[in-house]
This record gives C-alpha cells, structure tokens and sequence, in this order.
C-alpha cells in the first residue's frame, strides 16, 4: 500500500490584506519559510495585496488555494470575503490575532464595523475550523471566551535566530549626545500616541538639544491629521518624525539609533515591535495593558502611568542613570530566553506538522470538533 505521507505535505495561508511589514504578514512569512524548511510547501494569499505581489503573495484564488491538505485563515478585523472561504471544501485552522475593540475607532465608522463584524465571524470559524491558534495567552484567553476549546500557542517569530543575528547595540554614553526615542507602530488611536506626543514635550526640556522621537509605521489618515495638529501646536514639528511605513533595512536603522522604546499602547494582543527592540538592545518602556505586560514580563521599565509629565520624568531618570540602563538591558536579555522557549522556528514545525498529519490520515468528513481538539492538544 502506498505511504499516505508520501506525497509532500501543502499548508496554504490566508488573510484578508497583506503586505510588507504588518504584523499578521511577518507571522504569516515566518510560517511559510518553517514550513519549508520542514519540506512543507505552501503559498500566502490575500484578498487585497498591499505593496507586495506574487509569487511572494497571491489574490484571492480558489482555483489555487483547493489543493493543500490545510488552509491556515489568519483573522483579526472583519473579513468580507470569509463567507466564500467557507465554501472552499478543505481542512481549516484559524490563526486568531486580537481584534481591536470598536471603541476606538470612533473616528472611524468602517472600521469599528469591522471590529464588530471580526468578533461576530468568530462564531462562524469555530464551526468552520478544526483547530484554533493564537500567538499570545491575552488572545487565547479571548478565543475561550468565544468557547473555543484548547487553542494552543503558535509562534509569531524564531526568537532564538533572531538574538543570533543581531550585533550588540553600541550604547551612546556620550555626555551632551542627542537621544533618540522610537516607537514601532501603525498610527492609531489605541497605540496611543498622541500620549507619547505630549511625553516628548516634557521630555524635550530635559533631554540634550536635538533629540528627536520617531514614530514608524503605516497611518490612520484622520488619526495623522490629528497628530500633525498636536505636533504644530506644542512646536515640535523639528523633533518628531512621523516616517511612515519603512523597509526592513531603514527600521533596523532606527533600532540601531534608538537610546529608548515607549510603548504607550493601550490594546495589544502580542506587540512584535517590543521583542525586536529588546533583541536590539534598546532599554524599553510600557504601559502596562494587559498583552505588553505578557509580552516583557518583569523585564523593561513598566509604566503604571500614562500622565505624559511623570513618564516623561522616568525616562529622563532611568536615561541619565548607567546602572540601571544596564540592569534593564540584562532583564530584557533574560525575558528573550524565556519568550525563545515558546517562539520559535522547532514549535511551529512541530505543531502544524502533527495537526497536518492527522488531516492527511483522517477523511476530512470524519473530523469533528472534539476529535480535532483531542489530537492537536501538545
């Protein structure tokens, strides 16, 4: 008899947008290029594709996106085009990234409609889908909420060959030297940075001239009117540089100048931008919600305040003190070892690998939900 494994196994992923730098894309490259270092083939597909093509990402194709053993549907906002992808007859499993609540997007009428159609279509996956993933245990508490059962953890990224690549930051101790404040982020109102804005004008009177903070990342139209507005009216139009989107290479340029991270955000599901911060030896500050304060644990500086004077007051303490900058580096290093036992490249290997295995043994007509649940439980 033929080895029903001998044909190479296929996992195809989906999400409703993609590009070059958000952070359901980077999980879902990370997941393609595992996967292939497994021998698991596999395309990326979206229904709109955004400064990015084929054959890194494809549209929208049913006529490609049937042949696989799984297909993986990322989904965090609304998805329009999820009632056609229930129709597409094969295997499931939802990626579940967090869905911002619709209570911040009041400048926005589409999109808090999307927050709310997100969390109704959770419903609708859980019947769809034979297993349910998540990168953080702030999301999985909310897909049990939803009475997902037994989600399991899928890393977002290799942390350990992360920490490999990366050289050591050179810390500016210089005397008199600028500092450089950053945050990685899209402009939105629930990554707070309006907050940071006013931080940086306490922040500016107690910092050396020509400081400057950075703030990267795609951006809400109407909530960068807004910013620009606050910047001209608190004369900081010299000092905060609102960059936009950038390429891997001009971001990694700002983690090597940045002397801080300030993570002011007030809803995250698990915050990228601050591992790689710490991976780059840059001493990070939060505010601590819920899924930052999973992502650094007791590492960092946590914020118990947003008030932009008594921030702006800890950064400028901790800047200009040597000890504890180092302190807080050592505790970031130690909090990256704990994270790498849970992100990275071997765990995702190891899990789509037994749950495909099982699809591919298994008529896919045969599999219910409480089957599904008990095979896939590490």
């Amino acid at each position: 008899m033929k080895d029903e494994f001998q044909q190479p196994f296929r996992i195809h992923q989906y999400h409703y947008s993609v590009s070059s730098s958000d952070g359901i894309s980077y999980q879902m490259f990370f997941i393609q290029s595992a996967l292939a270092h497994a021998g698991i083939s596999g395309s990326v597909f979206a229904t709109r594709l955004n400064d990015i093509s084929s054959p890194k990402a494809f549209k929208l194709d049913f006529e490609k996106m049937w042949d696989c053993d799984l297909l993986l549907i990322h989904h965090s906002l609304g998805n329009p085009s999820l009632k056609q992808l229930n129709h597409l007859e094969i295997p499931k499993a939802l990626i579940y990234h967090n869905i911002t609540p619709a209570q911040f997007f009041p400048h926005d009428p589409t999109l808090s409609a999307l927050s709310e159609l997100g969390r109704k279509q959770l419903q609708i996956l859980k019947k769809d889908t034979i297993a349910a993933f998540t990168g953080s245990k702030f999301n999985f508490e909310e897909l049990k909420k939803h009475l997902f059962h037994q989600p399991q953890l899928l890393p977002l990224l290799d942390i350990p060959e992360d920490l490999k690549e990366v050289k050591k930051k050179k810390q500016n101790s210089k005397k008199g030297a600028p500092k450089n404040l950053l945050f990685v982020g899209c402009l939105t109102p629930h990554k707070n940075q309006n907050q940071l804005i006013k931080t940086f004008y306490y922040l500016k009177k107690l910092l050396p001239k020509h400081s400057k903070l950075y703030l990267v990342g795609s951006q809400d139209p109407v909530f960068l009117s807004y910013l620009n507005l606050l910047i001209k009216q608190l004369n900081l139009n010299l000092e905060i540089k609102l960059t936009g989107r950038v390429t891997r290479k001009i971001l990694e340029q700002h983690y090597e100048m940045a002397d801080a991270f300030v993570c002011l955000s007030k809803h995250e599901g698990f915050c990228i931008p601050l591992v790689e911060a710490m991976s780059r030896q840059v001493p990070v500050f939060y505010l601590t919600t819920p899924g930052v304060k999973e992502t650094m644990g007791n590492s960092g500086v946590a914020l118990h305040t947003e008030d932009p004077f008594e921030v702006a007051q800890i950064i400028y303490t901790v800047l200009e003190n040597p000890k504890a900058l180092s302190a807080i580096l050592r505790s970031q290093h130690r909090r990256l070892i704990e994270l790498g036992r849970e992100h990275n490249v071997d765990r995702v290997q190891k899990v789509l690998l037994k749950l495909v295995k099982q699809v591919r043994s298994t008529p896919y007509f045969q599999i219910n939900r409480r089957e599904s649940e008990q095979f896939i439980t590490a």
